[in-house]
């Protein structure tokens, strides 16, 4: 980073306070420092006369101490700035030089810490390049006020979720602290995902007071399904990931623009075709897969549901063979399975765990010769990982890279062109070592592994994540939002509460996948009412990918398949709700603050060119009805002309500035506002 010292307007005005003060100001932000006793204040332009974050620090723990090195010790302090840089230089007593750096962009301030020591290497495994025990009010006190926890990935039914401003949390890579009323929200992000794990912690009281927060790089937790404290960095310099922070008067744009913030440093994965629209085998036959199956299926979604429009807009369905394909296919039949694919103008999809193993035994490695299981699996004190059944294997040994190469290679020999790819988390876990020793930590094992997959995949597989990290994003075109979400209602919101906190994520990855979507699942009975039929296809079509999960082949004594053909029949041969998929992004939430923390919105909505469509989604047993006014949906000055009810085809009513709902219980209605 490049700084030059300067006093004219083209740069940073620096204004005396007292005699050891200075204020930088750098666009919207102002940074105030106190050289005498390392006092950062820092202002924001929406909120000038408190500081929003008062006696900033910096810390990192080096070399195994248990207690941090922060910048508040500095023996020495000096400052470089430009009209938009600005570099906090704190020397410590025994010489280590920490540099706090931060850049305004646009609107969003950038932070980060590096540390070295001259003639020295150091080594950390937590750093923490602003931390402050003081947050400026900038949210009226409010019982609405909220901050937002993003979890690690999306395993064990895990949820998005927002807290009351009273407690203790801790948010991996981002979070807004927001009032949705008020339109005030801040927003934090780490925006590297190559080193560190990254969170935010938070402890706030009172409905509004921020006590404490820390931006952390190197950070643990159960829920990152970690068994030991973070993997050291050891390099001559030690450098945090960056973190980009943005005071804002909409969370919900904030957040898309915390998206684009990543993708200026990792570009968004694109994809030549259309959001995958298809059938995965996972949702009913599950270990029932067979060849004869597959073909009846796809038959019917070929005869039945594509001349309504079941397609992707390159005209094609994915057809997608889970777990148990290689128990029941073998390769001659997985080269049928191709060749029907391609008659039928099909996607071929196969399934993938490159970082899993599930065999409960040291066992010699197909094709590779040197090594067994035990030879590749992570271990922590020396002893195997597990991880949902499955030993974790270490991405960057040879042996797990020979298997990806093999396995890989048959896929594209075959002709596959869609790959889920399972238990990704695995590869990410902290261990005692990795094979490479350039690696010493789970995100960067992590990211050798998936730029492998990557080059692999080369740009003739889709790629969609099922259990796997958030972050990083850049290396797949697809993930699931949550997993093992079938045909229930409170499956439903279960996928509604991902995509009610996490819709943005479709600004990292080209689709969100709200998984399988099911009719009736092999082990409920083929009870489920049309009404929770239609609020799990709503869930679908408004998050991005489109995949139904059903058994609709007699010749397999699993599910229900007649109920599942007539279900499907009524429902995914609808032209207006197929259209969906094709031409939207993920729906936003109409309202992003809930009053259950873990719960979902009920209403979404997405803009087109010719069209504002808004989904609502009734969890309850009772019936839900309500008015939305136009105003949030963007039309100030316009009153509609036309809007439809895509499922019952109804005109809805116009009341005043808004129109009027009513969903029964447990269903979904989806209208279409013309614009």
């Amino acid at each position: 980073m490049k700084f030059i010292v300067a006093t004219c307007m083209l740069f940073v005005v620096a204004t005396t306070v007292c005699a050891h003060s200075r204020q930088y100001r750098m666009g919207p932000w102002t940074i105030t420092v106190d050289r005498s006793n390392n006092r950062v204040d820092i202002y924001n332009i929406n909120s000038p006369d408190l500081p929003l974050f008062e006696k900033v620090a910096a810390q990192i723990w080096l070399d195994g101490n248990d207690t941090p090195v922060s910048s508040i010790q500095a023996a020495k302090t000096s400052v470089r700035h430009s009209s938009d840089q600005l570099a906090l230089l704190f020397t410590m007593p025994d010489k280590t030089l920490l540099i706090q750096s931060f850049q305004s962009i646009d609107e969003h301030l950038e932070v980060s810490l590096a540390a070295t020591r001259k003639g020295t290497t150091l080594s950390s495994n937590r750093i923490e390049p602003l931390c402050t025990q003081s947050v400026a009010p900038f949210l009226p006190s409010d019982p609405d006020n909220r901050m937002l926890r993003i979890p690690w990935d999306n395993d064990a039914w895990v949820r998005f979720e927002q807290y009351r401003l009273n407690r203790e949390m801790d948010s991996f890579n981002t979070t807004a602290i927001f009032n949705e009323a008020a339109r005030k929200a801040l927003i934090i992000g780490a925006i590297d995902h190559d080193t560190w794990k990254n969170a935010i912690h938070i402890e706030a009281s009172n409905d509004q007071s921020i006590d404490n927060l820390s931006l952390i790089s190197g950070f643990t937790s159960d829920l990152s399904r970690d068994h030991r404290s973070h993997g050291t960095v050891t390099a001559d310099t030690l450098r945090s990931a960056r973190f980009v922070v943005l005071l804002t008067n909409d969370w919900l744009g904030g957040m898309e623009q915390y998206a684009a913030c990543c993708r200026q440093v990792a570009p968004q994965r694109t994809w030549n075709g259309g959001k995958p629209v298809g059938w995965n085998s996972w949702g009913v036959l599950q270990d029932k897969l067979t060849p004869k199956a597959v073909r009846v299926i796809g038959d019917f979604l070929s005869e039945e549901l594509r001349p309504k429009g079941f397609t992707d807009s390159d005209g094609r369905i994915v057809l997608s063979l889970d777990s148990w394909w290689n128990e029941r296919f073998d390769e001659k039949q997985i080269r049928g399975f191709v060749d029907y694919c391609r008659q039928k103008h099909f996607i071929p999809g196969l399934y993938f765990t490159p970082f899993a193993d599930f065999a409960t035994w040291d066992h010699p490695l197909p094709g590779i010769e040197g090594f067994t299981s035990k030879d590749i699996w992570l271990k922590v004190n020396g002893k195997p990982i597990t991880l949902d059944g499955a030993y974790a294997l270490d991405p960057t040994h040879p042996a797990t890279q020979a298997m990806m190469r093999e396995r890989m290679k048959k896929f594209r020999e075959w002709g596959i062109e869609y790959l889920k790819c399972d238990f990704m988390s695995h590869g990410a876990l902290e261990a005692d070592h990795w094979s490479d020793s350039k690696i010493s930590t789970g995100m960067q094992a992590y990211n050798s592994g998936m730029r492998l997959l990557q080059l692999l995949a080369g740009d003739s597989i889709y790629i969609d994540l099922s259990i796997s990290p958030i972050f990083p994003y850049q290396y797949a075109h697809g993930r699931r939002i949550a997993c093992d979400t079938y045909s229930r209602i409170d499956e439903t919101q279960y996928a509604m509460n991902a995509l009610t906190m996490g819709w943005w994520l479709d600004g990292l990855y080209y689709a969100n996948d709200p998984d399988h979507l099911v009719l009736h699942k092999h082990d409920a009975h083929g009870e489920e009412t049309i009404g929770e039929n239609r609020a799990r296809i709503t869930s679908g079509v408004i998050t991005g990918m489109y995949l139904c999960g059903d058994n609709f082949s007699d010749n397999v004594e699993r599910g229900f398949p007649q109920k599942s053909r007539e279900r499907a029949l009524k429902l995914l041969t609808d032209t207006d709700i197929n259209e969906i998929p094709r031409t939207c992004k993920s729906f936003r939430p109409l309202n992003g603050s809930l009053r259950d923390n873990d719960g979902a919105a009920n209403l979404f909505s997405c803009e087109t060119e010719k069209y504002i469509y808004v989904a609502a989604i009734n969890y309850s047993e009772e019936t839900m009805e309500g008015n939305i006014d136009f105003s949030v949906l963007g039309l100030k000055d316009i009153v509609p002309t036309a809007i439809r009810e895509l499922w019952t085809k109804e005109s809805a009513a116009i009341s005043g500035r808004g129109f009027r709902y009513n969903v029964p219980a447990k269903d979904a209605r989806v209208f279409r506002i013309t614009k």
